[in-house]
Protein backbone atom coordinates (compact mmCIF):
# COMPACT_ATOMS: atom_id res chain seq x y z
CA UNK A 1 0.00 0.00 0.00
CA UNK A 2 1.40 3.61 -1.01
CA UNK A 3 0.46 7.14 -0.40
CA UNK A 4 -1.04 8.51 -3.73
CA UNK A 5 -2.54 11.73 -2.93
CA UNK A 6 -2.77 14.37 -0.49
CA UNK A 7 -5.74 17.00 -0.28
CA UNK A 8 -6.37 20.31 1.23
CA UNK A 9 -10.05 21.52 1.92
CA UNK A 10 -10.04 24.58 2.93
CA UNK A 11 -13.51 25.92 4.73
CA UNK A 12 -14.76 28.78 5.73
CA UNK A 13 -17.61 30.82 7.73
CA UNK A 14 -18.83 27.73 9.28
CA UNK A 15 -21.38 28.89 11.89
CA UNK A 16 -21.23 28.00 15.60
CA UNK A 17 -23.50 29.44 18.45
CA UNK A 18 -22.09 28.69 21.73
CA UNK A 19 -25.07 29.26 24.55
CA UNK A 20 -26.59 32.18 25.19
CA UNK A 21 -24.88 33.66 22.05
CA UNK A 22 -27.55 35.86 19.84
CA UNK A 23 -25.47 35.65 16.62
CA UNK A 24 -23.77 32.56 15.62
CA UNK A 25 -19.34 32.94 15.65
CA UNK A 26 -18.05 32.38 12.14
CA UNK A 27 -15.25 29.87 12.04
CA UNK A 28 -12.70 28.26 9.67
CA UNK A 29 -10.77 24.81 9.48
CA UNK A 30 -8.41 23.23 7.17
CA UNK A 31 -8.89 19.40 6.93
CA UNK A 32 -6.30 17.24 4.91
CA UNK A 33 -7.10 13.98 3.61
CA UNK A 34 -4.41 11.14 2.57
CA UNK A 35 -5.67 8.14 -0.31
CA UNK A 36 -3.79 5.07 -0.46
CA UNK A 37 -3.79 3.16 -3.98
CA UNK A 38 -5.96 0.72 -2.23
CA UNK A 39 -8.38 3.24 -2.06
CA UNK A 40 -8.33 4.19 2.00
CA UNK A 41 -8.13 7.53 2.87
CA UNK A 42 -7.04 9.20 6.14
CA UNK A 43 -8.47 12.42 7.30
CA UNK A 44 -7.26 15.23 10.22
CA UNK A 45 -7.72 19.16 10.01
CA UNK A 46 -4.49 21.72 10.39
CA UNK A 47 -4.34 23.15 14.06
CA UNK A 48 -2.47 26.20 14.32
CA UNK A 49 -3.29 30.30 14.12
CA UNK A 50 -1.87 29.47 10.19
CA UNK A 51 -3.62 26.85 8.82
CA UNK A 52 -2.88 28.75 5.38
CA UNK A 53 1.17 28.44 6.07
CA UNK A 54 1.03 24.49 7.24
CA UNK A 55 -1.35 24.17 4.19
CA UNK A 56 1.24 25.50 2.03
CA UNK A 57 4.28 23.22 3.09
CA UNK A 58 2.22 20.22 2.64
CA UNK A 59 1.53 20.91 -0.88
CA UNK A 60 4.90 22.22 -1.58
CA UNK A 61 7.14 20.05 0.81
CA UNK A 62 5.53 17.40 2.35
CA UNK A 63 3.42 15.73 -0.37
CA UNK A 64 6.42 15.15 -3.06
CA UNK A 65 8.16 13.58 -0.34
CA UNK A 66 5.42 11.10 1.18
CA UNK A 67 3.85 10.35 -2.40
CA UNK A 68 4.88 6.55 -3.15
CA UNK A 69 5.54 6.04 0.88
CA UNK A 70 4.22 3.33 2.98
CA UNK A 71 1.57 5.00 4.99
CA UNK A 72 1.86 2.32 7.90
CA UNK A 73 5.08 3.22 8.41
CA UNK A 74 4.18 5.94 11.01
CA UNK A 75 7.81 5.92 12.83
CA UNK A 76 9.97 5.77 9.77
CA UNK A 77 8.06 8.69 7.98
CA UNK A 78 8.00 11.31 11.30
CA UNK A 79 11.39 10.67 11.45
CA UNK A 80 12.76 11.32 7.93
CA UNK A 81 10.29 14.23 8.01
CA UNK A 82 12.02 15.48 10.91
CA UNK A 83 15.60 15.26 9.57
CA UNK A 84 14.76 16.24 5.73
CA UNK A 85 12.77 19.26 6.84
CA UNK A 86 13.48 20.07 10.67
CA UNK A 87 16.93 18.56 11.77
CA UNK A 88 17.02 21.40 14.57
CA UNK A 89 13.72 20.05 15.91
CA UNK A 90 11.76 23.50 16.08
CA UNK A 91 8.05 23.74 16.93
CA UNK A 92 5.44 26.29 14.83
CA UNK A 93 4.47 25.87 11.38
CA UNK A 94 6.02 22.52 10.92
CA UNK A 95 4.89 20.84 13.70
CA UNK A 96 1.32 22.16 13.01
CA UNK A 97 2.22 20.35 9.58
CA UNK A 98 3.77 17.01 10.13
CA UNK A 99 0.92 16.30 13.04
CA UNK A 100 -1.90 16.76 10.70
CA UNK A 101 0.03 14.06 8.31
CA UNK A 102 0.70 11.88 11.10
CA UNK A 103 -3.21 11.88 12.56
CA UNK A 104 -4.23 11.08 9.02
CA UNK A 105 -1.82 8.36 8.37
CA UNK A 106 -2.53 6.59 11.58
CA UNK A 107 -6.43 7.01 10.83
CA UNK A 108 -5.50 4.84 7.36
CA UNK A 109 -3.38 2.32 9.72
CA UNK A 110 -6.44 2.10 12.52
CA UNK A 111 -9.15 0.87 8.90
CA UNK A 112 -6.25 -0.87 7.19
CA UNK A 113 -6.32 -3.25 10.65
CA UNK A 114 -9.52 -2.86 11.09
CA UNK A 115 -8.94 -1.37 14.53
CA UNK A 116 -9.84 2.20 16.11
CA UNK A 117 -6.65 3.88 16.72
CA UNK A 118 -6.54 4.29 20.81
CA UNK A 119 -6.92 0.73 20.72
CA UNK A 120 -3.95 0.60 18.31
CA UNK A 121 -2.02 2.61 20.41
CA UNK A 122 -2.57 0.96 23.61
CA UNK A 123 -6.17 0.78 24.84
CA UNK A 124 -6.16 1.84 28.36
CA UNK A 125 -9.01 3.22 28.78
CA UNK A 126 -12.39 3.20 26.73
CA UNK A 127 -14.38 5.83 28.30
CA UNK A 128 -12.33 8.86 29.71
CA UNK A 129 -13.56 11.79 32.28
CA UNK A 130 -14.39 14.65 29.83
CA UNK A 131 -15.00 18.83 30.58
CA UNK A 132 -16.46 21.37 28.94
CA UNK A 133 -13.91 24.93 28.40
CA UNK A 134 -17.47 26.95 28.28
CA UNK A 135 -16.23 30.40 30.10
CA UNK A 136 -15.44 32.69 27.07
CA UNK A 137 -14.61 36.51 27.88
CA UNK A 138 -17.22 37.18 25.38
CA UNK A 139 -19.42 36.22 28.14
CA UNK A 140 -20.59 38.89 30.92
CA UNK A 141 -20.47 37.88 34.55
CA UNK A 142 -24.48 37.22 34.52
CA UNK A 143 -24.01 35.05 31.25
CA UNK A 144 -20.80 33.43 32.23
CA UNK A 145 -22.94 31.75 35.57
CA UNK A 146 -26.37 31.24 33.20
CA UNK A 147 -24.08 29.46 30.90
CA UNK A 148 -22.38 27.26 34.29
CA UNK A 149 -25.69 26.31 34.57
CA UNK A 150 -26.48 25.30 31.28
CA UNK A 151 -23.99 22.60 31.20
CA UNK A 152 -24.54 21.47 34.63
CA UNK A 153 -28.25 21.06 33.54
CA UNK A 154 -26.82 19.31 30.94
CA UNK A 155 -25.14 16.34 33.15
CA UNK A 156 -21.32 17.80 32.71
CA UNK A 157 -19.80 17.92 35.83
CA UNK A 158 -16.23 19.55 35.20
CA UNK A 159 -15.92 23.05 33.71
CA UNK A 160 -13.20 25.49 32.15
CA UNK A 161 -13.63 29.37 32.51
CA UNK A 162 -10.80 31.81 30.54
CA UNK A 163 -9.21 34.11 32.70
CA UNK A 164 -6.77 36.96 32.67
CA UNK A 165 -6.61 40.77 31.25
CA UNK A 166 -10.38 40.74 30.70
CA UNK A 167 -11.24 43.92 29.85
CA UNK A 168 -8.59 46.98 28.62
CA UNK A 169 -9.77 50.60 29.44
CA UNK A 170 -13.09 49.02 30.57
CA UNK A 171 -13.58 47.49 27.02
CA UNK A 172 -13.64 43.96 26.09
CA UNK A 173 -10.61 42.42 24.64
CA UNK A 174 -11.39 38.71 23.58
CA UNK A 175 -8.14 37.92 21.78
CA UNK A 176 -6.97 38.48 25.68
CA UNK A 177 -3.32 40.12 24.84
CA UNK A 178 -1.91 43.03 22.66
CA UNK A 179 1.12 45.39 23.13
CA UNK A 180 -1.48 48.09 25.24
CA UNK A 181 -0.87 48.53 28.88
CA UNK A 182 -3.26 46.67 30.98
CA UNK A 183 -3.74 46.67 34.91
CA UNK A 184 -2.44 43.51 36.32
CA UNK A 185 -5.37 43.13 38.68
CA UNK A 186 -7.16 39.55 39.37
CA UNK A 187 -10.31 40.84 41.00
CA UNK A 188 -12.52 40.88 37.96
CA UNK A 189 -11.64 37.35 37.46
CA UNK A 190 -11.91 36.35 41.18
CA UNK A 191 -15.56 37.91 40.79
CA UNK A 192 -16.42 35.65 37.75
CA UNK A 193 -15.29 32.69 39.20
CA UNK A 194 -16.54 32.77 43.04
CA UNK A 195 -20.26 33.22 40.76
CA UNK A 196 -19.72 30.42 38.81
CA UNK A 197 -18.72 28.57 42.25
CA UNK A 198 -21.46 29.59 44.26
CA UNK A 199 -23.93 28.87 41.14
CA UNK A 200 -22.74 25.33 40.62
CA UNK A 201 -21.50 24.25 43.94
CA UNK A 202 -18.55 22.18 45.15
CA UNK A 203 -19.59 19.12 43.35
CA UNK A 204 -18.90 20.49 40.01
CA UNK A 205 -15.01 20.91 39.23
CA UNK A 206 -13.73 24.05 38.05
CA UNK A 207 -10.81 24.97 36.13
CA UNK A 208 -9.31 28.12 34.89
CA UNK A 209 -6.79 29.02 31.63
CA UNK A 210 -5.02 32.06 30.97
CA UNK A 211 -3.63 30.84 27.72
CA UNK A 212 -0.20 32.29 28.03
CA UNK A 213 -1.02 35.70 28.95
CA UNK A 214 0.33 36.43 31.91
CA UNK A 215 3.73 38.25 33.66
CA UNK A 216 5.47 35.89 36.50
CA UNK A 217 4.07 38.75 39.45
CA UNK A 218 0.76 38.82 37.93
CA UNK A 219 0.22 34.71 37.63
CA UNK A 220 1.11 35.07 41.39
CA UNK A 221 -1.59 37.48 42.39
CA UNK A 222 -4.36 35.90 40.35
CA UNK A 223 -3.02 31.94 41.97
CA UNK A 224 -3.43 33.61 45.25
CA UNK A 225 -6.73 35.57 44.65
CA UNK A 226 -8.31 31.78 43.45
CA UNK A 227 -7.16 29.96 45.80
CA UNK A 228 -10.22 29.58 48.07
CA UNK A 229 -12.30 28.28 44.68
CA UNK A 230 -10.94 24.76 44.99
CA UNK A 231 -9.51 24.95 41.40
CA UNK A 232 -8.89 21.24 39.80
CA UNK A 233 -6.06 23.58 37.63
CA UNK A 234 -4.91 26.82 36.53
CA UNK A 235 -3.79 26.16 33.09
CA UNK A 236 -0.77 28.03 31.10
CA UNK A 237 -1.05 31.55 33.79
CA UNK A 238 2.46 32.42 32.55
CA UNK A 239 3.61 33.91 29.04
CA UNK A 240 5.29 31.50 26.48
CA UNK A 241 4.87 28.54 28.91
CA UNK A 242 8.63 29.39 30.06
CA UNK A 243 9.33 26.12 31.55
CA UNK A 244 11.41 27.62 34.68
CA UNK A 245 8.68 30.35 35.65
CA UNK A 246 5.86 27.80 35.76
CA UNK A 247 7.86 25.59 37.78
CA UNK A 248 8.50 28.72 40.10
CA UNK A 249 5.06 29.62 40.50
CA UNK A 250 3.92 25.50 41.19
CA UNK A 251 5.84 26.54 44.51
CA UNK A 252 4.28 29.60 44.83
CA UNK A 253 0.18 28.09 45.14
CA UNK A 254 -1.84 25.58 45.77
CA UNK A 255 -3.02 25.37 42.58
CA UNK A 256 -2.11 22.66 40.26
CA UNK A 257 -0.49 23.57 36.95
CA UNK A 258 -1.11 22.47 33.96
CA UNK A 259 0.51 23.27 30.22
CA UNK A 260 1.60 22.41 27.09
CA UNK A 261 -1.29 22.23 24.84
CA UNK A 262 0.86 23.89 21.38
CA UNK A 263 3.73 22.60 22.01
CA UNK A 264 6.29 20.26 20.72
CA UNK A 265 7.77 17.09 22.17
CA UNK A 266 10.85 19.03 23.91
CA UNK A 267 8.80 21.57 24.94
CA UNK A 268 6.40 19.09 26.59
CA UNK A 269 9.16 16.89 27.93
CA UNK A 270 11.36 20.00 29.48
CA UNK A 271 8.04 20.85 31.23
CA UNK A 272 7.61 17.49 32.38
CA UNK A 273 11.51 17.27 33.73
CA UNK A 274 11.81 20.45 35.31
CA UNK A 275 8.94 19.51 37.06
CA UNK A 276 6.60 22.95 36.22
CA UNK A 277 3.73 20.87 35.79
CA UNK A 278 0.86 18.63 37.41
CA UNK A 279 -0.81 18.26 34.49
CA UNK A 280 0.80 18.21 30.76
CA UNK A 281 -1.39 19.23 28.17
CA UNK A 282 -0.94 17.16 25.25
CA UNK A 283 -2.37 18.23 21.63
CA UNK A 284 -1.88 15.52 18.60
CA UNK A 285 -2.32 18.32 16.37
CA UNK A 286 0.83 20.02 18.07
CA UNK A 287 3.08 17.48 19.34
CA UNK A 288 3.60 15.69 15.80
CA UNK A 289 0.63 13.86 15.55
CA UNK A 290 0.24 10.32 17.60
CA UNK A 291 3.82 9.39 16.56
CA UNK A 292 4.87 12.07 18.68
CA UNK A 293 2.45 12.19 21.26
CA UNK A 294 2.96 8.72 22.38
CA UNK A 295 6.29 9.73 23.11
CA UNK A 296 5.19 12.96 25.03
CA UNK A 297 2.81 10.91 26.91
CA UNK A 298 5.62 8.36 28.32
CA UNK A 299 8.14 11.27 29.67
CA UNK A 300 4.71 12.33 31.79
CA UNK A 301 4.39 9.08 32.39
CA UNK A 302 7.67 8.18 33.78
CA UNK A 303 7.46 11.24 36.20
CA UNK A 304 4.02 10.38 37.50
CA UNK A 305 2.26 13.28 35.46
CA UNK A 306 -0.81 12.72 34.12
CA UNK A 307 -2.07 13.97 30.63
CA UNK A 308 -5.13 15.82 29.31
CA UNK A 309 -6.57 18.41 26.98
CA UNK A 310 -7.52 19.11 23.11
CA UNK A 311 -10.03 17.68 20.86
CA UNK A 312 -11.23 14.54 19.57
CA UNK A 313 -8.09 13.25 17.96
CA UNK A 314 -6.27 13.64 21.16
CA UNK A 315 -9.01 11.58 22.96
CA UNK A 316 -7.54 8.10 20.92
CA UNK A 317 -3.72 9.15 22.65
CA UNK A 318 -5.53 9.65 26.01
CA UNK A 319 -7.53 6.52 25.78
CA UNK A 320 -4.64 4.68 24.66
CA UNK A 321 -2.17 5.24 27.74
CA UNK A 322 -2.99 4.80 31.37
CA UNK A 323 -2.06 8.66 32.36
CA UNK A 324 -4.69 9.72 29.74
CA UNK A 325 -7.22 11.80 32.02
CA UNK A 326 -9.06 14.45 30.93
CA UNK A 327 -10.67 14.84 28.07
CA UNK A 328 -11.77 18.70 26.59
CA UNK A 329 -14.68 19.75 24.37
CA UNK A 330 -14.17 23.27 23.96
CA UNK A 331 -17.12 25.70 22.79
CA UNK A 332 -14.74 27.06 20.54
CA UNK A 333 -13.61 24.19 18.37
CA UNK A 334 -16.21 21.02 19.29
CA UNK A 335 -19.49 22.58 17.45
CA UNK A 336 -17.02 22.87 14.24
CA UNK A 337 -15.74 19.47 14.43
CA UNK A 338 -19.46 18.10 14.94
CA UNK A 339 -20.39 20.66 11.61
CA UNK A 340 -17.16 19.09 9.16
CA UNK A 341 -17.26 15.53 10.57
CA UNK A 342 -19.38 12.54 11.38
CA UNK A 343 -19.75 10.46 14.37
CA UNK A 344 -17.68 12.73 16.52
CA UNK A 345 -18.02 11.61 20.03
CA UNK A 346 -19.99 13.34 22.44
CA UNK A 347 -19.22 13.74 26.68
CA UNK A 348 -22.43 12.65 28.44
CA UNK A 349 -23.01 13.03 32.21
CA UNK A 350 -19.00 13.91 32.35
CA UNK A 351 -17.58 11.09 30.19
CA UNK A 352 -16.58 10.55 26.69
CA UNK A 353 -16.37 6.81 25.48
CA UNK A 354 -14.69 6.04 22.19
CA UNK A 355 -15.37 4.70 19.05
CA UNK A 356 -14.68 1.13 18.06
CA UNK A 357 -15.29 2.22 14.39
CA UNK A 358 -11.56 1.40 12.83
CA UNK A 359 -9.16 4.41 12.57
CA UNK A 360 -10.55 7.62 14.42
CA UNK A 361 -14.11 6.40 13.74
CA UNK A 362 -15.29 10.00 11.73
CA UNK A 363 -15.38 10.93 8.22
CA UNK A 364 -15.62 14.38 6.78
CA UNK A 365 -19.06 15.52 6.48
CA UNK A 366 -19.42 15.87 2.43
CA UNK A 367 -21.95 18.04 2.35
CA UNK A 368 -20.45 20.83 4.85
CA UNK A 369 -17.49 20.73 2.21
CA UNK A 370 -19.80 21.43 -0.42
CA UNK A 371 -21.32 24.43 1.82
CA UNK A 372 -18.27 26.40 3.45
CA UNK A 373 -15.19 25.22 0.95
CA UNK A 374 -13.45 28.34 -0.73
Amino acid sequence: MKIAAIEILDLKNIPVKPPLFKDPVRSSATLVKVETDEGLIGVSHIYGPTPTVSAALIKEELTPFLKGQDPLETERLMHHMLWRFNSRGHGGIWNFAVSAIDIALWDIKGKHYKTPVWRLLGGAQKTLPAYITFGVRAYSNEELVEAAKHWVSNGQSRLKIQVGRLNIRGKMDVPGTSAEHREDSPAQDEERVRAVREAVGDSVELMVDANCLMKYDAAVRWCKRLEPYNLMWFEEPIVHNDVHLLSELRRQTSIPIAAGARENFHKLSELVVQRAVDYLNVGVGFVGGFTMGMKAAAVAHAFNTPIGNSDHFSHHLHAAVPNGWRAEFSVNSWPVSKVIFRDVPDPVNGWVTLSEKPGLGVEINEDAVREFRI
